[in-house]
């Protein structure tokens, strides 16, 4: 099951597959209550696993963090990465700018070739919005007999208009193969919604998806 859930920019959208949650980066007080909150309900209250949970609390905290030096402007994290596949995953988005070699090309609505000239080592791909670029890297180590991967993921995906680049990051550690969990991220990026022009000033509808949250936080939950 999917479901479509609104991204921080106004207007552009995104289909998940499976339960994830958005973590807040407008306000850090708001980031560390929702992320308490999801520790905790995904834990339980166990004394034992108390530890277990300051310290996830505050690695998470530390990466929205992080992530928010960065320009990040959306964080998803995975719950079940799929229905019943209890991967965690995490996606990250943020807007750039076309480096200024490229901008040309980017004007001129050769988004491909733009794509080229900017980013080094892309492959690059077609999607219902139009081109995209993506590169990835395979990470191991060995976890007793068993070999567990990590996948990182970086998709360059230029706007509609042209006016700059949406990059996207995930990261998928401890999965037994790359190659299903890359070819559902190729998926998760083709179901991107950009917004049409006129919703930059008329769009003002909200999806209410994470109904504990004073803040209005999108979580899609179990879809």
């Amino acid at each position: 099951m999917t479901r479509q859930v609104r991204m921080a920019p106004e207007g552009l959208r995104i289909v998940l597959p499976g339960s994830w949650t958005r973590i807040p980066l407008d306000d850090p007080k708001r980031t560390v209550e929702h992320v308490k909150r999801l520790v905790k309900r995904q834990a339980g209250n166990a004394d034992r696993l108390a530890r277990v949970r300051r310290e996830t609390v505050q690695d998470l905290v530390a990466s929205a963090r992080d992530a928010v030096q960065i320009g990040v402007h959306t964080y998803f994290m995975s719950l079940e990465i799929l229905p019943g596949v209890p991967f965690p995953a995490a996606l990250l988005f943020r807007d750039e700018d076309w480096p200024k070699a490229a901008r040309e090309q980017a004007a001129s609505g050769d988004r491909a070739g733009a794509l080229e000239t900017a980013y080094e080592g892309l492959e690059l791909g077609d999607a219902r919005y139009g081109p995209f670029g993506r590169r990835y890297e395979v990470g191991s180590q060995q976890v007793g007999e068993e070999e567990m991967l990590t996948l990182r993921l970086e998709y360059f995906v230029p706007y509609p208009d042209g006016s700059r680049v949406l990059l996207a990051r995930a990261n998928v550690p401890n999965v037994p193969q790359a190659e299903p969990f890359a070819l559902l991220f190729n998926e998760i990026i083709d179901s991107l919604g950009f917004p049409e022009p006129q919703d930059h000033d008329g769009d003002q509808d909200q999806d209410q998806v994470d109904r504990d949250s004073p803040a209005q936080i999108e979580e899609p939950g179990r879809v």
